[in-house]
């Protein structure tokens, strides 16, 4: 009897087994104390590794939490793009330049944020969403998430008709 008889069927994949992929899901309310950290949601701790990077999200809206890997994956892709183009050095300048590697949490989960990161990402926020990204944690003044949440809302049945036009191949 074949080995894949025995796995369920998630698991098969055409003989061989899926990656294996964490992702990040869910939404958390939390808000920056005093001294600038937050504490990061144990459902997340575990993904994002001993030591992980720190930035600004792809469309620079708020802070991301990036797995090392998934960081260096990025920075292949930026580095990839043409950087003769002032367009391409000015957005990987500033990407660049708001990223820390070798971040770690202290034993309780809190993280401080770098405060020029957080300033030009946040602003003046104390009250935060820190929701998954897949690949990535994402954290944003609470206050626009609930805007992001209702133009969704507001514009669901024009998303969806998007989404469903979408090629997946």
């Amino acid at each position: 009897m074949p080995e894949d008889l025995d796995r369920p069927a998630d698991v098969v994949n055409h003989g061989q087994l899926p990656d294996k992929r964490i992702g990040f899901f869910g939404s958390y309310a939390h808000s920056i104390d005093a001294k600038g950290r937050i504490i990061i949601p144990n459902a997340y701790r575990e993904a994002l590794g001993e030591t992980f990077s720190m930035g600004p999200t792809r469309d620079f809206n708020g802070v991301a939490l990036y797995p090392n890997d998934e960081f260096d994956r990025i920075l292949d892709e930026l580095n990839a793009m043409n950087q003769r183009k002032p367009f391409v050095q000015n957005y990987t300048m500033q990407f660049y330049k708001l990223s820390y590697r070798d971040i770690q949490a202290d034993s309780q989960g809190r993280l401080l944020l770098p405060p020029k990161l957080r300033q030009r990402m946040l602003g003046e926020a104390r009250d935060l969403e820190i929701s998954g990204g897949f690949h990535h944690v994402r954290i944003v003044d609470a206050a626009k998430a609930d805007a992001a949440d209702l133009d969704f809302t507001v514009n669901r049945e024009s998303i969806l008709e998007q989404v469903g036009d979408l090629d997946t191949n």
